[in-house]
């Protein structure tokens, strides 16, 4: 029998559960700003994923770890936290764990809020790969737990999006927290090993909130895209700053996401 495993949470505030799914790169960090705001009127359950907690211990991820495992892993903490149903808004790769875990569990998710999943299987869903998304694919799959190098970690900054093609990421500042992180890649190619079936997305009737930036690496907007055509109730908003959209343009991010939390 498979072992079982549950995110790390950090529960703040008191209202409606709010969970706050994060990047596959710094993890529970990235919302933290979020969550100082919005734990007035909520209850903010920040997770942690397992691929951030494993790399930052320098754990090797189990074997036969996948985007399944994550989920699991954040439905055993929602059954830790005795919450039977909340508002998720999630990030990269967090939001394709996320994503993966509404369409499975859609009773309990009140609304679902995605930033640009790498969930390459919606890609699938209309057709055959590209020969660079297969070339992509194998550089992450030469990250499956390993020791992560800066030079592997540089590229895995071009490829989400983070930073601009001519732009040397360690000139960013970010660059040092991201080197900090960097064992949180040794999950591989786990987003491309993932399957769904885009007919559960058909079949979501709550609320859905979609977030791409123009800026952002071109596979990730066509990923919203796709998305904002499957799902029944889905608005999709273009925001300033590059895959980590809603740190960059926060402001238009909480303009857009509070009236969302806020409907029946």
């Amino acid at each position: 029998m498979e072992k079982a495993y549950a995110m790390e949470t950090e529960i703040t505030g008191s209202g409606r559960p709010l969970v706050l799914v994060p990047g596959g790169l710094t993890g529970w960090i990235s919302w933290k700003p979020h969550a100082e705001r919005l734990s007035r009127d909520f209850t903010v359950i920040r997770v942690q994923l397992l691929n951030v907690a494993y790399g930052l211990r320098r754990e090797r991820l189990p074997e036969g770890y996948s985007v399944t495992t994550e989920a699991a892993a954040l439905a055993a903490a929602l059954d830790v936290a005795e919450i039977e149903q909340a508002d998720i808004a999630a990030w990269s790769f967090g939001a394709e764990v996320s994503l993966s875990f509404a369409i499975a569990n859609p009773a309990r998710v009140r609304t679902l809020t995605l930033i640009e999943p790498p969930a390459i299987w919606v890609l699938r869903s209309r057709g055959p790969l590209s020969p660079e998304m297969k070339e992509r694919q194998e550089k992450l799959k030469a990250m499956w737990r390993v020791d992560i190098s800066e030079e592997q970690l540089a590229w895995f900054s071009h490829f989400a999006g983070f930073v601009p093609p001519d732009v040397d990421p360690r000139k960013m500042p970010p660059w040092p927290g991201w080197l900090l992180h960097r064992q949180s890649l040794a999950h591989g190619d786990a987003p491309y090993l993932h399957q769904d079936a885009i007919e559960k997305v058909r079949e979501f009737r709550k609320p859905v909130l979609l977030f791409k930036s123009r800026d952002s690496s071109d596979f990730l907007i066509r990923i919203i895209d796709i998305l904002g055509e499957e799902f029944p109730q889905a608005t999709v908003h273009d925001l300033p700053g590059g895959h980590a959209l809603h740190v960059v343009s926060m402001e238009d991010f909480f303009r857009l996401f509070l009236p969302f939390l806020s409907r029946d």
